[in-house]
């Protein structure tokens, strides 16, 4: 017999559980620890709204949820990759390319890809050094 996966509830009610059912918190004393309004941490945890940046990471912090996890289930990446992919005109064209080439990684191919680019000359303005 297959072995069933889990499913994965959205972020709204993964959030609320966790401050919940784990945190042991109520609403307006979440609102108060992230310094938003409890309507606002509603509506997030409602799916009405996607949090600002700054407001991601101390919903990171305050829900103890590792932040990758916030940044997928809001479709928010990091803002290194949106500095990185419009840094200059090669990398504006190049960046893209390589997102969709690697797509679909494992966790070990994306290590080893890491650990090659880490290894590539940092050539800066031809000199090779």
């Amino acid at each position: 017999m297959a072995k069933r996966q889990p499913i994965q509830l959205p972020i709204g009610e993964r959030l609320r559980h966790q401050r919940v059912g784990t945190l042991g918190k109520g609403l307006r004393e979440m609102a108060r620890q992230l310094d938003i309004a409890p309507a606002h941490l509603t509506d997030i945890e409602s799916g009405r709204r996607n949090p600002s940046e700054d407001l991601l990471l101390r919903i990171a912090t305050a829900y103890q949820m590792p932040e990758h996890d916030l940044r997928s289930a809001f479709s928010k990446p990091d803002s290194i990759v949106q500095e990185i992919a419009s840094a200059s005109a090669t990398e504006s064209q190049m960046v893209p390319q390589l997102l969709r080439s690697v797509r679909g990684l494992s966790v070990q191919q994306y290590e080893h890809l890491i650990q090659q680019a880490r290894k590539l000359p940092k050539e800066k303005g031809g000199s090779g050094a």
